[in-house]
């Protein structure tokens, strides 16, 4: 009996993939938070099988395009 080992090769990988594409959308939000960005819908659309990897170079190109965001205002110099 010959025993085939790419039979475990195919979920590890999923499995490693899966983890690659969490930690991006963890940078993700931190970033989108950091920019007034929607952070919790960017976040959800880099997680998605199959699309999340389009999506994170979608979030970097319109972050580069985008102007950003000012809330406060520098304080006066003395």
């Amino acid at each position: 009996m010959m025993y085939h080992t790419h039979s475990f090769i195919g979920p590890i990988l999923m499995i490693a993939i899966w983890i690659v594409q969490v930690l991006i959308a963890y940078l993700i939000w931190k970033d989108a938070k950091e920019q007034k960005m929607l952070a919790p819908v960017w976040a959800i659309l880099a997680i998605l099988p199959m699309f999340g990897y389009l999506v994170d170079v979608l979030y970097l190109i319109i972050r580069e395009v985008r102007s950003p965001r000012k809330t406060e205002i520098p304080p006066a110099s003395l």
